[in-house]
């Protein structure tokens, strides 16, 4: 009796015409899969949303009604990156729903070890999601090193395709630099500012009027005199500024006073502990103006978790890190077990596109066949254009096809692995060089809560890493 599964199919528009992950060739794919594996494919979902962000209206319609058939134990999908990029879609599936997530062209063995290799490749896609939008950030503070805004223009400027630039926008810019003369050289209170500029047609580029606390940060924003604040990043742009630095300064000195403003001190590990004594959240503090401790919040009451060093901290966190380090002996071991996986995955490629490369030569020969038909006047010129248009789309979906298939001989699933494998290898040590910065980051990735009582760490480890916390604790990989 075939095993009853649902196929989930997932594109964007720039995967689509990048990759060719197109529905077509998606869903051939699985339908060859599922009759290759003795598999019952009742029912097929098709997303076009992005995975990097939980909730997508047809993932949605497929827990809803996995809820329901619950003779339905497993999910097939194109690959694991196709189901989810984010954890919480593919923790759902696999622990909330207890259904299998069944990859067409990544050869994962149906054990322990092939659940740890699914996890890992679920976890590592949101990593690699989240690496995307860090370079997208760094990119963009790239630019603006350079002195050009990397974003839409503000409002006062336009977006120039010719010059990569900004430039100031005819209606709204001479709008803005009265509002900084009249606000720097009158009494005038932010209050009546607001009304002028609603009377002036002051405008976002939504069209919309711009409130108060609006106005409060045009006022404040160092562009209209040709400076570029981006993130962490302040540089002199290459635009034309709206007004001088002289105004701007006596803007800013009524705005907020002559005093220097307190710079917001970075507290890495904030977010990452709740105290074991109360159940609050671990906060930070700056005493002394240089020395940041970590304790309770107190949100309870007076509580008795001692206050801590950053210095101190940052080092007992290490142990998170040590506890997912694998021996060099078990990575290898892993490898090896992965290599068997992956020699048959590409023989199963391989054999895939020798049948695809027949399909393609026989549909050529009946394509020339019937142009020859019709030349003889065995088919109708109407008749020809049907068939022809007809196998030109199957010709079209095998080159497809082949060309997936080609690509997925290109890579190497134990290359993969054996990235992964290494930085878990290399844990420890990356850790003991990283800033508190990096070193919050990587713990954020890790763990999705730590319990801290006295000088007592409790992590609890996201998917897949609490997998490989046991494995490194009881040494059984393959239980």
């Amino acid at each position: 009796m075939k095993r009853k599964v649902v196929s989930y199919i997932r594109v964007s528009t720039e995967e689509q015409a990048q990759h060719g992950y197109s529905i077509d060739v998606q869903k051939q794919v699985l339908e060859d899969y599922a009759s290759g594996h003795d598999l019952d494919i009742v029912e097929t979902f098709i997303e076009s949303e992005s995975a990097y962000k939980p909730g997508r209206p047809e993932f949605n319609r497929m827990v809803d009604y996995l809820k329901k058939e619950k003779t339905i134990t497993a999910v097939l999908c194109y690959k694991i990156d196709r189901i989810s990029r984010n954890m919480s879609d593919y923790t759902y599936l696999v622990e909330k729903l207890g259904v299998e997530i069944l990859s067409a062209t990544e050869q994962l063995p149906s054990n322990a070890t092939g659940r740890l290799m699914g996890d890992m490749q679920a976890a590592f896609s949101r990593y690699f999601s989240a690496q995307l939008s860090e370079r997208v950030k760094d990119a963009m503070e790239v630019k603006a090193k350079k002195g050009i805004y990397p974003s839409l223009a503000p409002v006062g400027y336009l977006n120039d395709r010719e010059t990569k630039t900004i430039v100031p926008d005819p209606e709204m810019a001479p709008i803005i630099g009265e509002l900084f003369e009249v606000y720097a050289n009158t009494d005038i209170s932010l209050f009546d500012l607001v009304k002028r500029a609603k009377k002036r047609g002051l405008k976002t580029r939504r069209g919309e009027t711009m409130g108060k606390g609006a106005i409060h940060k045009l006022l404040s924003n160092p562009i209209y005199v040709g400076t570029v604040r981006w993130g962490s990043v302040t540089a002199k742009g290459i635009h034309e500024p709206l007004l001088s630095n002289y105004t701007f300064d006596r803007v800013q000195e009524k705005l907020h006073g002559r005093g220097h403003r307190k710079t917001k001190h970075d507290f890495p590990f904030r977010g990452v502990l709740v105290c074991g004594y109360c159940g609050c959240q671990i906060t930070a503090s700056l005493e002394k103006g240089k020395y940041v401790y970590y304790h309770c919040t107190h949100g309870r009451g007076k509580c008795k978790q001692p206050y801590i060093r950053e210095e101190a901290l940052s080092q007992r966190l290490q142990s998170i890190v040590d506890n997912v380090r694998i021996p060099e002996e078990t990575v290898a071991f892993l490898l090896d077990r992965i290599q068997g996986g992956e020699d048959k995955r590409r023989k199963s490629v391989r054999a895939r596109l020798q049948d695809l490369k027949n399909e393609a030569t026989e549909l050529n020969r009946r394509r020339d066949q019937a142009y020859i038909d019709k030349l003889n006047g065995v088919i109708t010129e109407k008749r020809w254009r049907e068939i022809e248009e007809k196998w030109s789309q199957q010709a079209q979906l095998i080159g497809q096809q082949r060309q997936h298939l080609e690509e997925a001989l290109e890579g190497s699933a134990v290359d993969s692995a054996k990235e992964a494998f290494e930085l878990l290898e290399r844990s420890s040590e990356l850790y003991s060089v990283q800033s508190p910065g990096e070193r919050a980051r990587g713990l954020k990735i890790l763990v999705s809560n730590c319990v801290l009582k006295g000088e007592k760490l409790e992590p609890i480890y996201r998917k897949p890493f609490d997998l490989v916390v046991e494995g490194v604790k009881t040494g059984n990989w393959c239980a």
